[in-house]
């Protein structure tokens, strides 16, 4: 694996990210190297280039996961303020199992101890989180397991998660677009949900029908529980997207749950699509946004929509809390998880979809949010 410093990367490299991101983000596939697939190996986890004693049990889920502290900005390593944003540190992750990479969506237990993700191929990602004075310093024991997919096997890009009711989770598939229901043992029990059977939401209308109208590549994107225990889902797909091919406009979004899937829009603007939502402990939405292009780059926002204004038939948009972009550290960032800590303050989870590319990163950042 070619290690790049990322403070003196060149010009050249950059070209290099940016047109391997726009094959990527159009449709094209590149195929990275593959690692040989360990069955039975150890999940350590590395700070700093140093292995730390901190060994998981032997298990074929089990996986061994690289963490590298990595600064917000590249330009300036003491910058930890964006907007409306503190930066509590960020990890680039890396790992010699093909397994890992492709990271879409993500939930966070509400200690703050486990993330669960889903990825592009069909995997669950568990890991238990470290902190060092309230940064983020690394993880450990992580593990990567097929998702059960049901009557879906040749389906399993998963995009985006979230926590439902009595330890569930729902999770947003695309390519055959559809919403699968998962039972853990119990709601701080991540673990138990690994081994858990696809099942048809019961709380929803049939949805086959409203999803098939979706450009194949163009499905649920993000994807939140909201306080009053229905869900918000939105698509990546404008109206009239496959006609215009122009993904400005409003992108289709439902309020799901009761036995119902009420239509509203969400106002995607310059060139920004939605990539995954989360509910912030007022009852607001948070929502991440990634654009790419080669003259402006990779880059992402992140938009807070009031609880008031997600309304049936309504056209939502949110206030601007956050522009990330270049000389910011950033990737394709497709994964968002809220919770609230001990003394009240909201916690932000970012994360990256690497497409199981080598020449993009797995990044996962947390910030607080101000104000």
């Amino acid at each position: 694996m070619v290690k790049i410093c990322i403070n003196n990367i060149s010009k050249t490299f950059y070209v290099v990210i940016f047109l391997t991101a726009f094959f990527t983000f159009s449709g094209f596939s590149v195929t990275p190297g593959v690692a040989q697939d360990m069955n039975i190996i150890h999940s350590s986890l590395i700070i700093r280039d140093k292995p730390l004693d901190h060994i998981a049990k032997v298990g074929e889920n089990n996986i061994a996961l690289r963490a590298t502290p990595i600064p917000l900005s590249h330009q300036d390593p003491n910058l930890k303020k964006i907007d409306k944003l503190s930066y509590l540190g960020g990890l680039q992750l890396s790992s010699p199992n093909h397994r890992f990479g492709g990271i879409s969506g993500l939930v966070i237990s509400p200690n703050g101890e486990q993330i669960l993700g889903v990825s592009d191929k069909g995997w669950w990602f568990l890991s238990n989180v470290i902190y060092d004075n309230n940064q983020l310093q690394g993880l450990e024991n992580s593990r990567m397991q097929r998702l059960q997919l049901g009557d879906y096997k040749y389906h399993y890009d998963a995009e985006a998660i979230t926590a439902v009711d009595s330890a569930g989770f729902v999770v947003s598939f695309e390519g055959k677009h559809r919403m699968s229901y998962y039972q853990a043992n119990s709601e701080i029990d991540y673990s138990s949900v690994l081994n858990a059977p696809a099942q048809v939401p019961t709380f929803t209308p049939d949805l086959a029908p409203i999803l098939a109208a979706l450009p194949q590549n163009l499905g649920v994107e993000a994807l939140t529980t909201l306080q009053d225990g229905r869900m918000l889902a939105i698509s990546e797909s404008t109206e009239n997207e496959k006609e215009t091919h122009d993904i400005n406009g409003k992108a289709k979004a439902w309020l799901v749950g009761r036995g119902k899937a009420l239509p509203l829009f969400y106002d995607m603007q310059e060139g920004y699509r939605p990539t995954d939502m989360a509910t912030l402990p007022c009852g607001d939405v948070l929502i991440l946004e990634r654009h790419f292009s080669l003259s402006r780059g990779l880059a992402s926002r992140l938009r807070r929509v009031k609880a008031m204004d997600i309304q049936e038939n309504a056209l939502i948009h949110g206030e601007l809390i956050a522009d990330l972009k270049f000389p910011l550290n950033l990737d394709n960032m497709e994964a968002l998880a809220v919770r609230q800590n001990d003394a009240g303050e909201t916690l932000i989870y970012i994360m990256s979809d690497n497409n199981y590319n080598r020449l993009q990163r797995t990044l996962l950042m947390m910030f607080k949010l101000d104000g």
